[in-house]
């Protein structure tokens, strides 16, 4: 299985967030098309029409670079997934590259406080008044969707992503690598997050 790539923004409120899932929304079904009707849809001789168009809807010119580029594996609209939850907008999918340093400097453009991708990395906090209980009830949940062995709980633990509970006198966390299929984990537990307002941690 293919490791994830990933952008995700912050926003300071829901329906900021929500307008900038309409854009990534437009985004997505204009390369939908794209991929269905080019001949040559991923070869990397010129910047893809959606990506052109988008970037001068926001002001930017989209360079022709690795970085900048989509390559994923798999068709577009089989692998990438768009997700709001609350002030958090998530978009990923399976390859290499996912829009890289432009998408997020047109994800600041749209009002986001805080964007992640830029290391390959996401770390995530929320807020609970039972740190622990809520980690196992995270475990648990990934242990049924077959993600058992995904993921590591602990403060002390660092990886690829992480998700930190914090409560009123200690926290705990829970963390993936980008080994196995934990990165994936991460991605399943993102929708479970709903109305806990996760928010980027800082660096």
């Amino acid at each position: 299985m293919s490791h994830v790539v990933l952008q995700a923004a912050e926003f300071s409120s829901a329906g900021a967030a929500a307008r900038c899932e309409t854009e990534l929304r437009s985004l997505i079904d204009e390369y939908v098309r794209f991929e269905k009707s080019d001949p040559d849809p991923w070869g990397n001789k010129r910047v893809p029409p959606p990506l052109v168009a988008f970037g001068k809807r926001h002001g930017v010119e989209w360079p022709l670079t690795e970085s900048s580029r989509f390559l994923i594996k798999g068709m577009f609209h089989e692998e990438v997934r768009l997700l709001r939850v609350d002030r958090m907008v998530f978009f990923w999918a399976g390859g290499f590259d996912l829009g890289g340093p432009t998408l997020r400097e047109i994800l600041r453009s749209l009002g986001a406080s805080a964007v992640a991708g830029d290391n390959g990395q996401c770390h995530l906090t929320i807020r609970n008044g039972n740190p622990d209980t809520r980690v196992e009830e995270l475990a648990q949940f990934l242990v049924d969707e077959d993600f058992e062995d995904q993921f590591t709980i602990g403060v002390d633990v660092d990886g690829m992503f992480s998700i930190t509970v914090i409560g009123p006198s200690h926290r705990n966390r829970i963390s993936f690598d980008d080994s196995g299929v934990e990165d994936w984990a991460f991605t399943a537990l993102l929708p479970q997050l709903s109305d806990e307002d996760p928010s980027l941690a800082a660096e």
